[in-house]
């Protein structure tokens, strides 16, 4: 309990916080991680299926693992609810305490808590991008879970597969074709959006870092700006991370235990 003290302390007493979130915070609403134990990455080799061409590939050679990997990947997703962390978090910004979530998660769990100024570095499962002009549609979990359902039957044929996906996905008014608007291995981060996260992590005087293991690189910078520009730094998660040796307080929890309890504790210190 001392040290959800100490970091709601922490919060109450600064002007502008930002939040940097990962994987973690999603696992408690039942999303699998894709690394670590257990993780979809252990069932499905990175360096095949985390990138379009690698997926391409697979396609052509087995289109039953495709399907499966699309529903083991996307189905937790399109089923899952906000758990106590994501309405903690959106609790403290509707209270002013929070500028800001920089997530690592493509879920839009965030948002359907109620937080609005959220920063999705990785992108979001609910968008597609037009491959050539670079506009961006959303679809719903619907959407999804309607092409899931067509990829998702043994009798499926990849003319059946193709045809579920481009209706999914759609073409642009521009002529090009829309593609997932996430970030797969070995492509770049959207410049407007990291580059507005690391200002914000500039300018902040407070950063939680909830949630992740801060390895994923480049979006792990956030947190590294906003300590050298003398933020405060405050790391919740259950294992210890890279950042918990030289944070100002290390919360030694799991998000959707400690960000209810701090959030009540700054919300009482604030009123």
């Amino acid at each position: 309990m001392e040290k959800i003290q100490q970091a709601a302390r922490i919060i109450a007493s600064s002007s502008d916080v930002l939040v940097f979130s990962g994987a973690g915070v999603s696992a408690e609403s039942g999303i699998p991680t894709f690394r670590g134990e257990g993780g979809l990455w252990e069932r499905y080799p990175a360096n095949i299926y985390a990138n379009l061409p690698g997926l391409a590939g697979v396609f052509l050679l087995s289109k039953d693992r495709i399907a499966s990997f699309f529903s083991d990947a996307l189905r937790p997703l399109v089923e899952a609810k906000p758990n106590p962390a994501h309405e903690a978090l959106a609790r403290l910004e509707e209270a002013g305490k929070i500028s800001a979530i920089v997530t690592q998660n493509i879920d839009d769990l965030h948002l359907a808590a109620g937080s609005r100024e959220v920063l999705e570095v990785h992108g979001s499962a609910y968008r597609v991008r037009c491959s050539r002009c670079g506009s961006r549609e959303g679809r719903s979990r619907k959407d999804i879970n309607d092409v899931l359902d067509k990829l998702d039957v043994p009798t499926v044929s990849r003319r059946q597969m193709i045809s579920a996906l481009n209706e999914f996905a759609g073409k642009c008014l521009c002529g090009g074709r829309y593609r997932p608007d996430v970030v797969f291995f070995g492509e770049s981060l959207p410049m407007d959006t990291i580059e507005e996260a690391a200002d914000r992590a500039s300018r902040c005087d407070c950063l939680i870092s909830v949630g992740t293991s801060v390895l994923v690189y480049p979006a792990a910078t956030v947190p590294a700006i906003a300590s050298s520009c003398g933020a405060r730094v405050i790391d919740i998660n259950p294992t210890e991370t890279t950042l918990s040796s030289t944070a100002d307080v290390f919360v030694k929890m799991e998000a959707g235990k400690a960000m209810p309890a701090i959030a009540d504790e700054v919300l009482r210190m604030t009123n």
